[in-house]
């Protein structure tokens, strides 16, 4: 992952932990980086940079 995509996928881990750990998920032992595989496929996030 390139240092955009980190920020991407810190912001969406930050916005998801609260909600999670009120359900008791906890992000340290979800496999999270599996669900974004995306992340790896730059074509597929040309419409989510933010400037």
């Amino acid at each position: 992952m390139n240092n955009h995509q980190n920020a991407i996928f810190h912001q969406i881990t930050n916005f998801l932990k609260t909600p999670l750990a009120l359900l008791g998920v906890d992000l340290k032992n979800f496999q999270f980086n599996k669900i974004c595989h995306f992340a790896n496929h730059p074509y597929l996030c040309k419409g989510l940079l933010i400037k």
